[in-house]
């Protein structure tokens, strides 16, 4: 979050401690993302926020004058926002979108559009709060914009850098042949799109389809696992009689389970194939080895016990503690600052009982500035 810049640069001249690190695979490297359409952002009231890391605000895209607007209400917006970083959860301005990005050329094909370009998104970042950008280009792989992609990428990613901002992007296969490992390097994570396949006649976003799609990017791409995010849709497609995807052809879980509770985990509806319980649950399994999930997208979810989140949430084992609660005594409070503190300094009877829940900074270690964020969740 932002505010870790300015908690450093006065917490590292007060104490010098040890530094407990995590390895890549625990649970503080793996983020929940979701996605939340602007066209349907009323549900966002139902959601439970413990169960994600990052909701992608969808999208935000330039008007005639190239300033990013969004169809949610200016109020609204920054309510959504506001709650969610009441709830630990981080916000992205999701950029692009099927079909949402094919005038973004005229912005970043000269070094001089793209510097008023990205002046406007940061203004409208910093307007409404944002923690970060995310780059959802979905362009032929033969389209000029990725002539100047790289460039743009730079620049961005050095203003975010100013800011304490983050930058992910949202891709696939057919989306990054002519994106270099150097331009995904710039990323603090990739979300990887693996739905849409037009090339299984069964199903658009099978489990082998998802083994497939991190493995480029991984092999190809030169991406860590700990910043591939598994995409995973929340609806489903069917099928023409030639097994063709039918890309008229649509049903949300939330509308495939309505029909009967043996849809739950099922991954077929009325000829339409998408990702049930069982299916779901083993991807989230595989996205342990990564950097968790993404989601597309959320509002197509069902609420309650049969929640597709839910089932991602129990087995990343993401949400289940409270944030600051290293004593793990189901609250957050001062006694749980002092543990930190006494651990921290090394004494004797400090051990934690969940350390993840006091990595506040979450960057796989628990040091003075996270000390620093819990002082000031408590005094907030």
């Amino acid at each position: 979050m932002k505010a870790h810049r300015i908690i450093a640069i006065t917490a590292a001249a007060v104490l010098a401690v040890p530094a407990y690190s995590a390895s890549a695979d625990t649970d503080s490297t793996r983020r929940i993302v979701g996605y939340l359409p602007d066209w349907n952002y009323q549900p966002f009231s139902e959601l439970d926020l413990g169960q994600l890391t990052h909701i992608n605000i969808a999208f935000c895209n330039p008007d005639e004058n190239g300033r990013l607007y969004c169809n949610i209400p200016e109020q609204k917006l920054k309510s959504i926002i506001s709650t969610a970083h009441e709830n630990d959860v981080e916000v992205f301005a999701a950029l692009g979108g099927g079909g949402g990005c094919d005038g973004y050329l005229q912005y970043v094909d000269t070094p001089e559009e793209r510097a008023e370009f990205n002046s406007n998104i940061m203004d409208f970042c910093e307007t409404y709060d944002f923690d970060g950008i995310d780059l959802d280009i979905e362009l032929s792989s033969n389209h000029q914009i990725w002539y100047y992609y790289g460039d743009w990428c730079t620049e961005l990613r050095a203003l975010c850098d100013e800011r304490d901002m983050e930058m992910s992007t949202a891709t696939a296969q057919w989306v990054a042949r002519k994106v270099t490992p150097e331009t995904f390097a710039l990323f603090d994570f990739v979300n990887v799109m693996a739905y849409d396949n037009d090339e299984d006649a069964h199903s658009h976003a099978s489990y082998e389809y998802s083994v497939e799609c991190l493995g480029y990017f991984a092999e190809n791409k030169k991406i860590p696992n700990e910043k591939l995010v598994l995409g995973v849709p929340f609806y489903g497609r069917g099928y023409t009689a030639d097994g063709e995807l039918d890309w008229n052809s649509y049903m949300s879980f939330a509308d495939a389970v309505s029909k009967g509770d043996e849809y739950y985990s099922a991954d077929v509806c009325d000829g339409i194939a998408y990702n049930g319980a069982v299916t779901m649950s083993k991807k989230a399994e595989l996205a342990k080895g990564y950097g968790g999930i993404m989601i597309w997208e959320l509002t197509q979810d069902t609420k309650g016990e049969q929640s597709l989140l839910k089932v991602i949430n129990d087995t990343l084992r993401i949400g289940h503690s409270i944030a600051g609660d290293v004593n793990a005594d189901g609250s957050f409070n001062v006694s749980d600052l002092v543990l930190l503190q006494r651990w921290l300094l090394a004494k004797p009877d400090s051990e934690l009982a969940n350390w993840q829940a006091g990595d506040l900074c979450a960057d796989g270690r628990l040091d003075v500035f996270d000390l620093c964020l819990m002082r000031k969740k408590l005094v907030g």
